[in-house]
């Protein structure tokens, strides 16, 4: 008599599907420890083979809190068992794991990426979404994970699909048979009523919905970006690439930058750590190149040993350092697919997004201002030497004339220079993704609040002398296109079109698009570097114990 849907266990399945250049099982599964496999007879599969590891006598980890007063091998031990079931059915071969570690008995590399997220999307309702795993790459990539009381639309999670990279989602899938609750990353994890002899309909089901295009559904941006796996072969060849590039000298897509936000009035000059102690103004991949004695014995691991730090004006305190393979911008092309190299970690990105990114980019316009050569300093400096120099054009509202605001935004600088012509000015030393991110955030909040605060536009205007303070209303909002937003990067490249990070791309095309909505005009400004500035290395060793302290930092 038929098993119904109802009398059959609801099981927890993880799931990982192989990829078809693995074959052998030596090649998947960490066999190391494992019992002799067991082979299961499930009808419509091929190979199915049981791998059983089993970790004896394992003490509790409360146990410890009892050591000064018991002895704790009074308190029980425990055996935990991890399994892997091998199963080539078809064309490919699948894994599924039981037991808290048995996902440690696939081998890293031998599984699809994003398997579990494919399936997940491509089976789940729409509008069952409980929990959403994303990475932002605005800033930091930072993760976060956003967890429902209901169930909820993907776009009630906030997802931004030009800068998040979803990692994961769970939700309810819409075929009943396929499970009741559905998880995916690079595994799939599902709860599903089944029986073994279910398992050739459900992996074919999976494996049907992983290969579903995107394109029919409102998911397509999910392959915009990707994260390369840290320990895949496919590192090795980009880092391979990298090398390459820097060996031959073709550094029109290779670059240093600083890797995040740094205090500028305390940072005069940057150290590498076999300069010989020279003190230099920038970070930059010529610079660092100096400190090598042969190109040709550049490598990966010389890159993320080598360090790079900040210091101040008399060679004696050391702030930050970083690797310098941390501060390597790359963009590396492998046959028809891109990929980026950003704060330490290489992402794949799609062909065509990478297409529209840079349109949008290139339309960006480009202020007609004209504001004097950096010489140096810093920041803060620059901007006050511009307002002493021009005071009749420019009113300074920098750091230092930070506004207290509520709302969750604390201390909100309006701009940093604000000209004549409405134009608000927000200025940034050249840097990475982390520091362009700072550039467009403080361009954007500073925008909104003008539009839509009269409390804030009131405490901007109070900080302006006349006739500055004219140009703030504080009774009504700004009209269309009253104010220009110009973004202004210290850089001495060359040519006059900025070249940014791609994340910083992405960042600043959808700064823009916001910016425009509230009515604003928004520009694009570089400021040049002086030459001789550029070039300058700002002083050689001179004390030995400063040479002490720089190297116990390092």
């Amino acid at each position: 008599m038929p098993t119904t849907e109802l009398e059959k266990r609801t099981e927890h399945l993880t799931i990982f599907l192989v990829k078809r250049e693995y074959a052998s099982h030596l090649d998947i599964i960490n066999s190391a420890g494992c019992r002799e496999p067991i082979a299961v007879p499930i009808s419509g599969c091929g190979i199915c083979q049981l791998y059983i590891r089993t970790v004896r006598d394992k003490q509790v980890g409360w146990a410890e809190l009892f050591s000064d007063t018991l002895n704790i091998s009074q308190i029980d031990t425990f055996s935990s068992v991890h399994a892997a079931l091998l199963v080539k059915m078809e064309d490919r071969s699948y894994v599924l794991t039981f037991g808290q570690g048995g996902r440690f008995l696939v081998k890293e590399g031998a599984y699809e990426e994003k398997f579990g997220l494919l399936v997940a999307l491509n089976s789940v309702d729409r509008e069952s979404f409980r929990c959403v795993d994303k990475q932002s790459l605005d800033t930091l990539q930072s993760h976060t994970r956003i967890q429902s009381g209901y169930e909820a639309s993907a776009d009630q999670f906030g997802l931004d699909v030009e800068q998040d990279m979803l990692k994961a989602i769970v939700g309810t899938p819409t075929d009943t048979r396929l499970g009741s609750r559905m998880s995916g990353t690079d595994s799939l994890s599902v709860s599903v009523r089944m029986r073994l002899a279910d398992l050739p309909f459900l992996l074919r089901s999976y494996k049907d919905k992983f290969e579903q295009d995107l394109s029919k559904t409102d998911y397509q941006w999910v392959n915009n970006i990707s994260l390369v796996k840290h320990n895949s072969q496919l590192v090795d060849e980009l880092d391979n690439a990298l090398v390459a590039n820097i060996r031959a000298n073709d550094h029109s897509k290779v670059w240093l930058a600083i890797p995040e936000i740094i205090h500028w009035d305390v940072v005069k000059g940057f150290i590498y750590s076999h300069g010989k102690s020279n003190l230099y103004t920038d970070i930059t991949l010529h610079n660092f190149l100096k400190t090598v004695d042969d190109i040709d014995s550049i490598t990966i691991d010389l890159l993320k040993n080598r360090s790079v730090s900040c210091a101040d004006a008399d060679h004696q305190k050391v702030f930050k350092h970083w690797p310098i393979y941390k501060c390597v911008y790359a963009e590396i092309d492998l046959g028809a697919n891109k990929y980026i190299l950003n704060d330490g970690k290489w992402f794949h990105v799609n062909e065509d997004f990478v297409a529209r990114t840079n349109v949008d980019y290139q339309e960006i316009p480009y202020s007609n201002l004209t504001l004097p050569i950096y010489e140096g300093d810093n920041e803060g400096e620059y901007n006050q030497q511009v307002s002493a120099q021009y005071p009749q054009r420019f009113a300074l509202l920098d750091a230092k004339n930070k506004i207290s605001h509520g709302g969750g935004h604390g201390q909100v600088e309006a701009c940093d220079l604000l000209s004549i012509d409405r134009q608000l000015i927000h200025i940034k030393i050249y840097g990475k993704s982390s520091v362009f991110s700072h550039l467009f955030s403080q361009g954007f909040v500073s925008g909104q609040l003008l539009q839509l605060d009269a409390e804030f536009r009131r405490k901007v205007r109070e900080k302006l002398d006349a006739p500055f303070d004219e140009l703030i209303a504080v009774d009504r909002r700004p009209r269309e296109n009253e104010y220009t937003i110009i973004f202004a990067v210290i850089s001495d490249q060359k040519h006059k079109r900025l070249s940014i990070p791609f994340f910083s791309r992405v960042n600043l095309n959808n700064t823009f698009k916001m910016l425009k909505g509230y009515g604003y005009e928004v520009e694009l400004l570089k400021i040049d570097v002086d030459e001789q500035y550029s070039k300058r290395v700002i002083g050689k060793k001179k004390l030995a114990p400063y040479e002490r302290k720089l190297r116990r930092a390092l």
